[in-house]
């Protein structure tokens, strides 16, 4: 209250805009829940004794566990710690994000339930069995997962999923069902990596029921009859067939439809997702067009860099795409101070002192963080906004400042100015807040970033010559730090510069010199000049074809 009495005084002075930037809120409160093992120890816990409640109660007969409830307790007790600790060692990275954790157990938690819906399904519909393995929704559990989290995270959920699946069946079908389960798992999980649309869901649907049958039909679950059998041996087993086929096709439909829901409760993005932000008509994007149009094209070409890279070191190329859209829309407040919105016109940093244009300059970082939450942008864009320069710093502005003081050094040997005219230049005062990139989508965008930048200055661009670029840019960040929190190994990096130099030869390539035609139709003056074609042909490109 007193900081909006201040804030109030001064904007009547004249002080103050009366404006402040969003932020986004992070107390201990919400730490807690997002990372606090307390929370994780409380979701293991609960799941614990969800699976154990609902084994006991929902079993069959002739379960494993019918007769001995806490010997059920025990087994899925001991199931659940070795799902946490073998989590903890392979999968780190999410083990520690508590949306992660109550993600995939709650997945599995809604599989188990639907494996109980399937038996009274099957039983319904062929009393006398036939049916038993092949109308369980074996695909929800990995498409799910490994769409919203990851396929290794898929991996490990169809596992535990199976396990726990098989102590609610009985004890003669147990092996069947972990098996069936299993495999049917994988072959999803392989057939889901990077779908880029929803119709390729169901296509996954479609060919794990083929998977489905073609298991049943090894392990004797579907008995194809002779061709002179009669017809009604083949019209169980086209029965069979299709319900294999159906119950995976509708399995992947519910996924495809469960996914906007999950991924706003969970705050998830996925691929698909991804595909679908990566629509250029949005109001900030076409504001940039008329606004800070150098700034648009150089995201663009961010853009592109980043997209090839992350593929190359298989990270989430569509995430790096959407983000390197977005990730420099703070320039859209002072776009005349940013060199690609400048042009050959009167550079406005001309006027300020060094400290100020890196004040001006650090600022559109904040500034984009205040749009993109006023926006709603997705919360990986944001993240993206703030790390996209680390804590790098303004080096430009910083050896000014250095020169400055040299000047005002020199002036006061000779005299001329007095020892309080000599400024104060802290390097601190010229890096950005950061934090540093913390994700490898968040470093290949910042490092693309800076590639980016840097060519422009290039003159007569050469294969060499971006490769030394790319070289010091590199070395830079990694000399300072900034690639310290992101999970990058050197091999990464060494992949990251070659898909750059790659990329940036095929934008900066030379084109060749057309000659200009006189009023006779001849040439005027001198030949064009042009490089010589590898296979002795002439270019074929037209005059004014290219840019």
């Amino acid at each position: 209250m007193f900081h909006f009495l201040s804030q109030k005084r001064l904007q009547s002075r004249g002080f103050s805009s009366g404006q402040r930037r969003r932020k986004l809120t992070d107390t201990a409160w919400s730490e807690m829940l997002r990372s606090g093992w307390q929370v994780s120890s409380l979701l293991f816990v609960g799941f614990a004794l969800l699976v154990s409640l609902w084994i006991v109660l929902s079993s069959n007969p002739g379960a494993i566990f019918a007769d001995n409830r806490l010997q059920a307790f025990v087994v899925v007790t001991v199931v659940s710690a070795t799902l946490a600790v073998h989590w903890h060692v392979s999968l780190p990275h999410t083990f520690h994000q508590n949306s992660r954790i109550g993600l995939i157990l709650f997945v599995i938690l809604a599989q188990l339930m639907l494996v109980k819906l399937s038996e009274h399904v099957a039983l319904a519909f062929s009393p006398g069995g036939g049916f038993r393995f092949l109308v369980e929704p074996y695909l929800f559990v990995p498409i799910l997962v490994s769409l919203l989290v990851g396929r290794r995270h898929g991996t490990f959920a169809v596992v535990y999923s199976s396990l726990f699946g098989a102590m609610t069946v009985e004890k003669g079908e147990a092996f069947y069902f972990v098996i069936f389960s299993m495999i049917c798992g994988f072959v999803a999980i392989y057939l889901t990596n990077k779908v880029r649309r929803r119709s390729r869901l169901v296509m996954a649907g479609l060919y794990s029921g083929v998977a489905c049958v073609l298991l049943a039909t090894v392990l004797g679950q579907i008995q194809w009859p002779a061709l002179s059998a009669p017809a009604a041996q083949w019209t169980l087993v086209a029965k069979q067939t299709l319900a294999a086929l159906l119950v995976s096709t509708l399995t992947a439909v519910l996924v495809s439809g469960l996914l906007p829901l999950v991924e706003a409760a969970f705050r998830i993005t996925t691929h698909v997702s991804w595909i679908e932000l990566a629509d250029l008509n949005h109001p900030l994007l076409r504001q940039m067009t008329i606004e800070a149009p150098g700034t648009y094209h150089h995201s663009l070409v961010v853009a592109t860099l980043a997209e090839t890279a992350a593929e190359a070191v298989d990270a989430r190329a569509a995430m790096c795409r959407v983000c390197s859209y977005f990730h420099d829309i703070g320039k859209m407040k002072k776009p005349a101070y940013f060199i690609e919105n400048i042009g050959d016109g009167h550079n406005p940093h001309d006027d300020l002192t060094p400290s100020m244009s890196a004040l001006v300059v650090t600022a559109h970082v904040k500034d984009g963080v205040d749009l993109a939450i006023k926006h709603k942008l997705n919360e990986e864009i944001i993240n993206v906004i703030r790390e996209h320069h680390g804590t790098s710093l303004i080096r430009f502005f910083y050896h000014r400042a250095l020169k400055q003081r040299e000047e005002v050094e020199r002036q006061v040997e000779e005299g001329k100015a007095h020892e309080d005219d000599i400024p104060d230049v802290k390097e601190e005062s010229f890096r950005y807040p950061g934090p540093k990139p913390r994700t490898r989508e968040s470093a290949i965008i910042s490092l693309a970033d800076s590639v980016e930048s840097a060519s422009r200055s290039l003159q007569k661009p050469t294969p060499k010559k971006i490769d030394e670029l790319i070289d010091d840019i590199f070395k830079e960040r990694l000399n300072d730090g900034q690639l310290d929190d992101a999970a990058l190994t050197l091999a990464d990096l060494a992949t990251i510069k070659k898909s750059f130099a790659t990329t940036l030869r095929s934008m900066m390539h030379t084109r060749i010199e057309y000659p200009k035609l006189d009023d006779n139709g001849g040439t005027k003056g001198a030949k064009a000049k042009a490089r010589k074609p590898a296979s002795g042909t002439q270019p074929v490109e037209p005059p004014g074809g290219g840019i």
